[in-house]
């Protein structure tokens, strides 16, 4: 059954939206879901700092398909490996990085935020969806974003350098625990990019992302994945329009 956000839920949603503004509170907090009147398809509608998820032009994720080879440096991470604080936030399980581990693209050094996941995986390539993607969410203090999206599938064996990860995922929601994560062994051996200009993927869909998802999937075991899939599966937003951007495949291997 199709659901449909009456005229009335709309008024009420910008009342609610009016009286938050209103008393000082950030508008951004906005509760959202991935499914039914409260999902992708009326987050614009549930919140005016949301209007970007509907008006904007550059919107993530994609499906990228035809990429232009271009002979580009990867990307450089610096990730110091520690122990990371891991929340359940209410849409996705999340670990949050200690200072001091960067990555480097293009020039400009981003520090590493936090990673989290969705499921089944948001990007798609050539039209293949991937039944996890972790995102590597990196920020400068002046607030350029960055974010690495590493594809996962299936493989015949655990992937040891997930598993501190994998064995955190089923802390409760607002619930924290604390993981050993080896940040770059988390990242696949071949480190080639798609790299093209988009956007944040949950309200309020942000624009000016630097998306730099890796061509090269991570294996994790059945079992690993369908950890995953039991603390959230259809956290995803479906894709997004490419609107004439242009997405390059760094060709360069090196």
């Amino acid at each position: 059954m199709k659901l449909v956000r009456t005229r009335r839920t709309t008024i009420i949603a910008a009342a609610a939206a009016a009286v938050m503004l209103s008393a000082g509170i950030a508008s951004a907090s906005a509760h959202w879901t991935y499914e039914g009147v409260d999902g992708p398809a009326y987050w614009s509608e549930l919140d005016p700092a949301y209007a970007a998820c509907s008006d904007g032009s550059a919107q993530s994720p994609i499906n990228i398909t035809h990429p232009r080879a271009t002979p580009l440096k990867n990307l450089k991470f610096s990730y110091t490996m520690g122990i990371a604080d891991v929340t359940n936030n209410g849409h996705t399980v999340q670990a949050n990085a200690n200072p001091g581990s960067t990555m480097t693209v293009n020039g400009t050094t981003y520090p590493l935020l936090q990673i989290h996941f969705h499921a089944p995986g948001e990007h798609e390539v050539n039209g293949k969806k991937y039944p996890v993607e972790v995102h590597f969410v990196h920020k400068t203090d002046a607030g350029a974003i960055a974010v690495v999206g590493v594809l996962i599938e299936e493989g015949r064996h655990d992937n040891k350098n997930w598993e501190p990860l994998v064995k955190a995922l089923s802390v409760p929601v607002n619930g924290h625990v604390s993981a050993a994560l080896n940040w770059s062994a988390m990242l696949p051996e071949n480190q080639q990019t798609f790299r093209y200009a988009g956007s944040l993927t949950t309200p309020p869909c942000s624009e000016g992302v630097a998306w730099n998802v890796m061509a090269t999937p991570v294996k994790l075991s059945h079992r690993q994945i369908e950890a995953f899939m039991a603390a959230y599966e259809g956290n995803f937003r479906p894709v997004q329009p490419l609107n004439n951007r242009s997405v390059l495949f760094d060709s360069s291997e090196g």
